[in-house]
């Protein structure tokens, strides 16, 4: 069972941050695995982020402060895990219960994006390798990386759709807001869309950060989305925020802070990070995230994500062994809206 293999990947990894070294060394791993007991996440970024040396165990300690601060600790998702294998579908289990304990959090996507980052800094690619030549080591360290993507994936999916399930289909329901944010993926790749009522592009926003993106608004049956396009993606937003100001970001247009001047707020707001967009995080986790999970899961979990990954696919006409791309993506929301 995954959770199982959880339980002694997060074990090994506290033995990791208080290993061996010298005295100074010791008590510093100490402090820094005492801060991620305490759930003090900003104190172990404050103390290891701007270190112009890292160490593998800092690395380590970043990457679990960031998915921590993203809503879940390393324990939380030993229980979430747990709790997802006793579902009928595990892996869409799996990502509604990250969908809602990331909600809360201040910028989870960031988050994750860094927490991936600081665990491929220590395991590389070998996550990819498709042979059984991982040490077990290896393997603790791609479930980790591989989560922080699936977590990633789950809070991506909670941007561009109301309910989780719909993506699944788990329910049968159909998601106007994961409807309009399909056409609004389709219009980016080919400037067309024939999903929704209509789709209507406004002159270029330029924000404060010299961030600048297109500008379109989608109509699902009366229903009116808006968002930012960046080349032939979708920019990932979070609330609503005046292109002068993001300090006034509010959650809805019902707000009495709404103003005309408000538009979707990109999650990158300062200009110095690459865009955050649907397809590039979505085809990632599903390419390489999930595979990482897979030197892990159970059967019944293994048999999920597979089916998945075929079903998405499938939808293109694609062979189970092929890489999968912003289009196939579209291609199966597509599918699931219908």
């Amino acid at each position: 069972m995954l959770y199982k293999i959880l339980i002694m990947s997060l074990v090994s990894t506290t033995l990791f941050l208080s290993g061996c070294g010298s005295d100074s060394e010791g008590e510093s791993r100490l402090e820094t695995q005492v801060m991620l007991d305490n759930r003090d996440y900003d104190g172990v970024i404050s103390k290891l982020a701007n270190s112009n040396v890292k160490t593998d165990e800092d690395n380590l300690a970043l990457g679990a402060a960031y998915m921590g601060r993203a809503g879940l600790s390393l324990s939380d998702l030993v229980k979430v895990v747990s709790e997802s294998a006793d579902e009928t579908d595990a892996f869409g289990a799996f990502i509604s219960s990250i969908d809602n304990a990331t909600k809360d959090s201040k910028s989870p996507l960031p988050d994750l994006t860094k927490a991936t980052q600081y665990y491929k800094d220590v395991v590389g690619d070998v996550c990819l390798d498709e042979t059984d030549s991982l040490t077990d080591a290896q393997k603790d360290l791609c479930i980790f990386k591989g989560l922080s993507q699936i977590m990633g994936t789950a809070t991506t999916i909670g941007y561009i759709a109301d309910n989780v399930g719909s993506v699944f289909n788990s329910d049968g329901t159909i998601d106007s807001k994961l409807q309009a944010s399909t056409c609004a993926m389709e219009y980016a790749i080919s400037g067309r869309s024939e999903g929704c009522s209509s789709i209507t592009e406004f002159d270029e926003l330029t924000f404060a950060s010299g961030l600048r993106y297109r500008d379109i608004e989608v109509n699902v049956d009366g229903e009116v989305f808006e968002y930012l396009l960046s080349g032939i993606s979708t920019v990932i937003t979070k609330g609503y925020c005046s292109t002068e100001d993001f300090a006034t970001r509010v959650e809805d247009t019902n707000s009495t802070e709404y103003e005309d001047s408000f538009h979707v707020c990109p999650l990158n707001e300062d200009g110095n990070s690459t865009d955050l967009t649907t397809g590039s995080i979505l085809a990632d986790a599903l390419n390489n995230g999930i595979d990482a999970i897979g030197v892990a899961a159970d059967d019944d979990m293994r048999d999920d994500i597979d089916e998945f990954k075929i079903e998405v696919l499938e939808s293109s006409g694609k062979s189970a062994d092929e890489v999968i791309t912003e289009d196939d993506i579209v291609n199966y929301l597509n599918q699931q809206n219908q």
